[in-house]
């Protein structure tokens, strides 16, 4: 599958994922009232939201900052997010449907570039992230969250799981591999990565693009003690539950740092 196809891929299973950014309980909706993973923030940046889904982080970015750019390649997503922020009263976050691998940006153009939840849904990363890098400013800072396999050993039988949730996922990194390529793509670490562990019930991740029967197959296997997944599943309360480690690596373009407006 060349990088169009999986961008039409991508572009078509999160059409039909809605609910995990809409749900009452949806996953990518974001219910911490900070993202500390960002800082430090100040009134006169602008940043830009790479893959910025319903635009749940931009929200909360939006009123620490000058300006938010949200971009994404699901049109759907893109309407609930400038319906919700309409909504709410925010006016300083602009969305846009676009591919991250090229993004409609001139040269260092935004104080941050961050992307959440969607390294892993890109088949080749190097280029996406060269692409935050060209338009992050000198002494910027270019942020990647995404979830990391549990271990090199497991990042096989993770991975195939993971696409019979969703058929756009591409491949996870391992953490020590977010950050080699961070520093070779854009600069040095400007803060030790931050790990979190979550575990939830895989019938938050399940939507109409999974194949239910196959994820739960594979999960009640592995605890009856069958082959491990790398979800490390555990029952509770008549819930099937999974667990996923996330990684937030900080990198800064090379020069001094950019002088706010």
């Amino acid at each position: 599958m060349d990088a169009s196809d999986h961008t039409r891929t991508v572009r078509q299973s999160f059409s039909r994922q809605t609910r995990l950014f809409t749900d009452r309980d949806a996953v990518f909706a974001a219910r911490e009232p900070a993202v500390p993973w960002l800082e430090p923030l100040h009134p006169d940046m602008i940043i830009l939201d790479v893959a910025c889904g319903a635009g749940h982080v931009a929200e909360l970015v939006a009123p620490r900052v000058r300006q938010v750019v949200g971009l994404d390649v699901t049109t759907e997503l893109l309407r609930i997010a400038a319906t919700r922020l309409r909504d709410a009263g925010v006016a300083n976050v602009l969305f846009q449907e676009g591919d991250a691998a090229r993004l409609p940006f001139l040269d260092a153009s935004f104080d941050v570039v961050y992307c959440q939840a969607a390294l892993h849904h890109f088949p080749d990363p190097r280029p996406y992230v060269a692409e935050m890098a060209r338009v992050c400013r000198p002494g910027g800072r270019v942020v990647i969250s995404d979830m990391v396999a549990p271990s090199p050993r497991l990042r096989g039988p993770f991975d195939d799981l993971h696409r019979r949730i969703d058929p756009s996922h591409a491949a996870t990194l391992l953490d020590t591999e977010i950050t080699t390529l961070l520093r070779a793509t854009v600069g040095p670490l400007a803060a030790d990565p931050a790990r979190r562990r979550a575990t939830l019930p895989i019938d938050r991740l399940l939507t109409p693009v999974a194949d239910r029967e196959a994820v739960f197959a594979a999960l009640r296997a592995e605890l009856a003690g069958g082959p491990t997944t790398g979800f490390a599943p555990t029952e509770q309360d008549g819930q099937l539950l999974i667990s996923v480690t996330t990684v937030a690596v900080t990198a800064t373009p090379a020069g001094p740092s950019p002088t706010h407006r």
